[in-house]
């Protein structure tokens, strides 16, 4: 009962003026950010950072999780009708939501990916609901070993199934440990790596540095590029299809039901969920349907399984990061930010004494992901034309955000020096096919693996990885950086 009011109440603070307002502002942004390709959900949130400085928890989380909630429903729109995946997680949208529109059924494609992201969306909420009062006799299991080696599992999960080679992504995540060394020692705050520079004695921020990775690269690729963001495809769909691809998703009741539940499945597994979830459940509706070989050339199942996955996984997501700390995905590690940010540590100690807070964050998602839907539905027709806006028309303004909002965090102009640094950083990155989002993990999740390795070693000793559950976490942990071998090993099998 008492877990039910807490619903109740936590139903009621998102009908707040300050988060209502918080959350109006945040979906356009978002919806934004996934229309136009290139601009990622990462950028989105890393952007909307700095901003939350200064506010109350529950707004300032409201304003990054509702922008980040409906990134991937916006995606859907330019994967179907240009072909052009507006985020990574929405490449699997393309594969039959783009075939649909060279058919004439683009409106129809939008509607069905836009009904099952916001019902998908929901799902994710109902499983965080569900499993939110059960948690803490679980996280009770979990001690600093296991906490330890969810961390490293999580970092290492992203390198392997992100963009680019597992050498890649493990580089990357790597790299983002070496920067997060820099500064005070979290346990001995013994200062290192500082150079006898102030503004390194408290470490790199994690405003310019996800600004930087995020934000710059796309920007000079917009303005690079010059024309529209949009070159090819029509744009111009017709509202009596997206009602059709609406009532689409009701037809198909078992395969939403079970790519939803795939995306919030996978979506729980720490740096696994991303794009992750979307293929895998494209792949297990194409082996249940009784044609799989029309897949790829425009049905419908191939887009309700995707966005289905695409915003479930964001519920499941949340469940590692409000419960242990560990981001469910890249996303949610700029969310860790904000939590650190706004003075609150997600783990064990958050669920016993903010277990309101996490409630309001799942209906925060849950208002999200409706509203969102109910926008893009109603103005499906029009939002389509934001693809052609001019690349060197938004480059300026996203810059000028880019660089107000770095310094407005703390009012460093140094930070604006670092931000341009790791920009170039990223830059380098992405032409050299290096996964960027094992870099921030691995930054953002270092103090607590310091942290907690000190304490294992100290309570447990040099063997404190033999206790059973740290055990079935080293498994799993070899199991993912033997997944690509594995997979190969598979495929020559197969041919053989």
């Amino acid at each position: 009962m008492e877990y039910f009011a807490l619903l109740a109440d936590g139903f009621l603070r998102i009908w707040r003026l300050d988060v209502l307002l918080v959350m109006l502002a945040a979906i356009p942004f978002g919806l934004i950010f996934g229309i136009v390709p290139g601009l990622s959900g990462l950028s989105a949130l890393a952007i909307l950072l700095p901003f939350t400085y200064g506010m109350e928890p529950l707004p300032g989380l409201a304003l990054l999780l509702a922008a980040h909630a409906v990134v991937y429903t916006g995606g859907s729109v330019t994967a179907i009708v240009l072909g052009i995946p507006g985020s990574p997680p929405n490449a699997a949208t393309v594969l039959d939501g783009y075939p649909m529109a060279r058919n004439g059924l683009g409106g129809r494609a939008i509607g069905a990916a836009l009904a099952s992201s916001g019902l998908g969306g929901l799902f994710g909420v109902l499983v965080l609901v569900a499993v939110l009062p059960v948690l803490e006799p679980i996280v009770l299991l979990f001690g600093s070993p296991e906490t330890f080696l969810l961390a490293v599992m999580g970092i290492t999960f992203i390198a392997v199934v992100g963009e680019g080679t597992v050498e890649k992504g493990l580089i990357a995540g790597l790299l983002g440990i070496f920067l997060a060394l820099f500064g005070y020692q979290p346990v001995t705050s013994v200062p290192r790596f500082y150079f006898d520079s102030d503004y390194l004695l408290d470490g790199f921020r994690i405003i310019p540095l996800a600004l930087g990775l995020f934000a710059i690269p796309e920007i000079v690729g917009l303005s690079v590029k010059g024309r529209s963001v949009a070159q090819r495809g029509d744009a111009h769909v017709r509202f009596s299809q997206v009602v059709e691809g609406v009532v689409a998703v009701f037809r198909h009741p078992l395969l939403f039901l079970k790519s939803s539940a795939i995306g919030a499945v996978v979506g729980v597994v720490p740096g696994v969920g991303g794009e992750t979830a979307p293929f895998v459940a494209y792949a297990a509706a194409k082996q249940s349907s009784r044609t799989p070989e029309t897949f790829g050339s425009g049905e419908i199942e191939g887009v309700i399984a995707p966005e289905s996955a695409n915003n479930a996984k964001e519920g499941g997501a949340l469940v590692p990061t409000l419960a242990f700390g560990i981001p469910g995905s890249a996303g949610m590690a700029i969310l860790l930010g904000g939590f650190l940010i706004l003075g609150l540590e997600p783990g064990p100690e958050f669920m016993r004494e903010h277990m309101d807070l996490g409630v309001g964050l799942a209906m925060v998602l849950a208002f999200a992901n409706v509203a969102a839907a109910a926008v893009m539905i109603l103005f499906a027709p029009w939002i389509a034309r934001i693809t052609f806006l001019r690349g060197h028309v938004l480059a300026p303004l996203l810059l000028a955000v880019v660089v107000l909002g770095t310094f407005a965090s703390k009012n460093n102009p140094m930070d604006v020096v670092y931000v341009f640094v790791f920009g170039a950083l990223g830059y380098v990155m992405k032409i050299l096919g290096y996964s960027r989002a094992p870099l921030i993990l691995g930054f953002v999740l270092t103090g607590a693996m310091e942290t907690y390795l000190h304490i294992s070693i100290r309570t447990y000793g040099l063997f404190f990885f033999t206790r059973p559950i740290s055990l079935i976490i080293i498994a799993l942990l070899v199991l993912g950086l033997g997944w690509p071998f594995f997979k190969r090993l598979f495929a020559r099998w197969r041919r053989t």
